[in-house]
This record gives C-alpha cells, structure tokens and sequence, in this order.
C-alpha cells in the first residue's frame, strides 16, 4: 500500500539524464535527474562510496552495479543490486524506470519522474523522483541546471517517509571534462548533509568515469568515492 502511494504522488507530480545514482536512475552522482540515454543504449555501471559513521567509528562502503538500457525516446528502464560492507546486513537487489513526460526546448527544462525499488535484503529502497533538467548555455564552460525532488520511503532498510528538494549543476570544463556540484538539505534521518562534487571524465562517447568528493547522508563528513560505466549498442 505504501508504495503504492509512493507511485500516486509520482504520477500526480508535473516533470522533465545519465550516469546512475546509487539506487537507480540519475545524471548526477547522488540525484536523478532529468536526462534520459539514446534508444538501445545498454549500459554497465558500478558506484563505490565509503561513508564513515561517527557513533559506530566504522567506515561502510556502499558498493552498486546497475545495468540499464534505453527502451525508447522517453523510457529508460534498469536493474540495481547494492551492497554495503562492513555492515551486517545483506545485499538488495530491483529495478527502476524512468519517463520523461517533456522534451527541452529553448523556452522549457525537460521533465521526467522516476521509481526505484531494491528487495530481498537488507538494504531495501523505495524511492519516487521528479526532475527538472535546462542546459542554460556557455559556449567555453556549458552549464547545466538540476532540479528535483526526491520520496524517500525507504533507504537502506531505514524508514524514511519525506520529501527532500534537490539541486545539481554540471560545468563543462573541456571537451572530455565534466564538473557537477549536488546536495540537498539535512534531516534528522541522516548523520551529515547529503551532497557530492565530481568530476566527470569522458575517455570516449561511450565511456563514462567519474571521481567524486560526497556524503549520501550515511557519513559524518564527505569521502572520495568513484563511479565507472559504458554504454553498448544503439538504435540510430
């Protein structure tokens, strides 16, 4: 019942992508956003994040492979299996979809929403978005703006029932380079404020590495962590 309310207050919200975030669709490194991969695209990835937790003094890695794929123009559709070690708890494992319901234009953002949800562990997640994505121009240093908001009903087998507003911005530095900042605010639900700085590389059109600076909520201060994907295949 509660998740179905959780995809009712998807469905109702108004929206407009591409690397993972650690518990499905994203173009930042901890948010969704709004951006979507080409048709046929079939893309690998995984995401390491160590986070230090202060009361316990253990230092938790969260470990996520995802593997995605573009089902048309405004679908995009995947699996997620996350692990945490040091941590006594199992792996969970799901999927998620994402549909943009606008298209950028000179005059509008795009506008997407999106559903995660990880079972049969210990980290179970269950987490509804709606995004908001506009390139606002540059011709050295493009930049990009996000926006969203983020149901968190369940993270990591915790309880969380709230909706938290998002930002994220993405700096073209160089041609292969890519900077993007992220946060959203802190709750009482986690132990630092949420937010990420990474830097994204470009090796090749189908290749995505990234290293990033970031607190997922679970740590008392941000660690370096680093993400890594390809995409396969395509349609055009």
């Amino acid at each position: 019942m509660r998740f179905l309310l959780l995809a009712f207050c998807a469905l109702a919200l108004p929206l407009p992508a591409s690397a993972q975030s650690l518990y499905g669709p994203g173009g930042l490194f901890l948010h969704p956003t709004a951006s979507l991969p080409e048709p046929g695209k079939l893309t690998p990835a995984i995401l390491v994040l160590p986070q230090h937790d202060r009361a316990s003094n253990d230092t938790r890695t969260w470990i996520s492979g995802s593997l995605d794929y573009g089902l048309s123009r405004n679908l995009e559709i995947g699996a997620t299996v996350v692990k945490v070690s040091a941590w006594d708890r199992n792996p969970s494992a799901g999927g998620y979809f994402k549909y943009r319901l606008l298209e950028e234009t000179p005059n509008r953002p795009a506008a997407a929403f999106g559903l995660t949800q990880l079972g049969g562990g210990d980290v179970n997640t269950r987490v509804g978005f709606f995004a908001l994505r506009k390139e606002l121009g540059g011709e050295r240093f493009p930049v990009t703006a996000h926006l969203g908001v983020l149901y968190s009903d369940e993270v990591d087998g915790i309880d969380h029932h709230r909706w938290e507003p998002y930002a994220g911005v993405e700096v073209g530095l160089a041609p292969k380079w890519t900077l993007a900042l992220e946060g959203r605010a802190r709750t009482e639900a986690y132990n630092g404020t949420p937010l990420a700085v990474t830097a994204i590389y470009h090796p090749s059109r189908d290749w995505k590495l990234a290293l990033t600076w970031a607190n997922s909520g679970r740590s008392n201060n941000p660690y370096f962590g680093f993400g890594a994907g390809i995409s396969l295949g395509s349609r055009r």
